[in-house]
């Protein structure tokens, strides 16, 4: 069972996942936020999280301090995780006097960054393992534009062949196990 880790709502238990897809680890899920807290990409940032599942990673930035929240998701079980998962950190942040900016969208990752008008400071891709490296050069093209100084936290599989992504740099890249996590800002021109 996923949870909320720290923040406002922190302990909160999360729904389950969908059976198709792939949640990140607890433990996962912590050091990148770590990572994320010491480089000051968090606090009152624009989150977008794509291949949302359910929702965990852009939820756990809502709970720290990010000031709105895309969560984007094609299936429609793993959809319905993520709408009901916003609702418990919605509700959870409300009693504290919060309100979330925050939404939940139902449709593909590729066909959202095309149709996006929206600016975002913090972008996680956490793809099903079997898209292809072509595809998410595609995506990750499709969403420079829209990136401003942004980060992006790319989730993969150790055992990917590496992609080299045009237009973006490299500032960190950790293992965990089965998981490779590629922290990624675009190049400015």
């Amino acid at each position: 069972m996923s949870r909320i880790i720290s923040g406002l709502a922190g302990s909160l238990r999360l729904a389950g996942a969908a059976g198709e897809t792939r949640p990140t680890s607890d433990r996962v899920k912590e050091s990148v936020f770590a990572s994320l807290e010491s480089m000051d990409a968090i606090n009152d940032a624009s989150v977008l999280d794509l291949f949302a599942g359910t929702g965990a990673l852009g939820l756990e930035a809502i709970s720290r301090g990010a000031k709105k929240l895309v969560l984007v998701e094609k299936s429609k079980a793993a959809f319905e995780v993520c709408q009901k998962n916003l609702e418990l950190v919605r509700v959870s942040l409300e009693k504290q006097g919060v309100s979330v900016d925050a939404k939940a969208q139902r449709t593909d990752a590729l066909a959202f960054a095309r149709a996006n008008a929206e600016s975002f400071d913090l972008v996680f891709l956490d793809p099903p393992y079997e898209f292809s490296n072509q595809k998410l050069s595609e995506l990750m093209g499709t969403l420079r534009p829209h990136l401003k100084d942004g980060l992006v936290v790319l989730e993969r599989s150790s055992r990917d062949e590496k992609a080299s992504f045009e237009g973006y740099e490299l500032e960190a890249e950790k293992t965990y196990g089965d998981t490779a996590v590629f922290f990624l800002r675009p190049i400015s021109h």
